[in-house]
């Protein structure tokens, strides 16, 4: 791709991303803001969460329209939409019980077993999608070379998603069992790490992808959804992070609580880039008619 064509690819793409940052830094602030009223601050978090995860829904579902019936990325992006849709519905039980009845945990919900089954799913679709996506590379005959850094970069990910992951685990397995609301509670857990770990794992080689189509519109598919799994990175190591901000630790996690609307928008974003990519440039293409004429 010549200088001027990349030079419009990535204005075309910079406002997107923009958006993406003001809805974090608004989700942000509004958090902020709320930090003193506990109900205040769910109803903050229940807005974002419906927000973001409709923008997921509606991207990936983009994605998915962009290919045919049987083609690899449309299984690929069918998974991730699938777990984005799931999620939104996870996201609709808990929004719907909050309004319904604010003063009763959610934990003590007759609809918390039907979450634990979203949520399950939600994360094993999310993970299918994504393990095929970073396979990707090999089902087109792509392979990013192997290098010093990339290792590197693997291995920091991978000890990462380790390092985030394993203590919310036995967390996890330690509360199985002494109750069923807790037992349920756990399982939501269990499968939300596990799919994250698997989300932070695959940070590298997306990213090792993204830096090889550098220049070329497919590439910023690529640039979103691995910024995207950096976020649910930090939002997993929101109790590690939250001491490190000034303030009190507890008013710490729930701003970062607020990465997840970063990674819900990238990930709708990636969808949205991956129709875009796909979709005839009659600009580009007049502009090479008349240099050829």
């Amino acid at each position: 791709m010549s200088a001027p064509q990349m030079g419009r690819a990535t204005g075309s793409v910079a406002p997107w991303f923009v958006g993406a940052a003001v809805l974090q830094l608004a989700h942000l602030a509004a958090a902020a803001t709320s930090l003193g009223a506990p109900h205040q601050l769910q109803l903050v978090h229940d807005v974002a969460g419906w927000a973001s995860g409709l923008l997921a829904v509606c991207g990936t579902l983009m994605a998915v329209g962009s290919f045919a019936s049987g083609d690899y990325l449309r299984k690929v992006w069918g998974g991730i939409a699938a777990g984005a849709t799931l999620s939104l519905v996870s996201t609709a039980l808990r929004s719907y019980w909050l309004h319904a009845v604010p003063d009763v945990p959610f934990t003590e919900s007759p609809l918390l077993p039907y979450r634990m089954v979203v949520v399950v799913l939600a994360n094993l679709c999310n993970a299918y999608g994504l393990i095929l996506l970073a396979m990707t590379y090999r089902q087109s005959g792509l392979q990013p070379p192997s290098s010093a850094r990339s290792n590197a970069l693997w291995a920091v990910t991978v000890i990462a998603a380790l390092a985030v992951g394993l203590p919310s685990l036995l967390t996890g397995v330690k509360d199985m069992g002494a109750s069923s609301s807790a037992t349920m509670s756990a399982v939501i857990s269990l499968a939300s790490t596990l799919a994250d770990m698997t989300t932070i794992g695959l940070i590298a080689p997306i990213l090792g992808v993204a830096y090889m189509l550098r220049g070329g519109r497919l590439a910023w598919v690529w640039w979103a959804m691995g910024v995207s799994g950096a976020m649910w990175l930090f939002y997993d190591a929101r109790t590690w992070l939250a001491p490190l901000l000034p303030g009190e630790p507890a008013h710490g996690v729930e701003l970062l609580r607020t990465l997840r609307t970063s990674g819900l928008v990238l990930l709708g974003l990636a969808g949205w880039l991956q129709r875009s990519a796909l979709a005839p440039q009659p600009a580009a293409s007049t502009a090479a008619s008349l240099h050829m004429s």
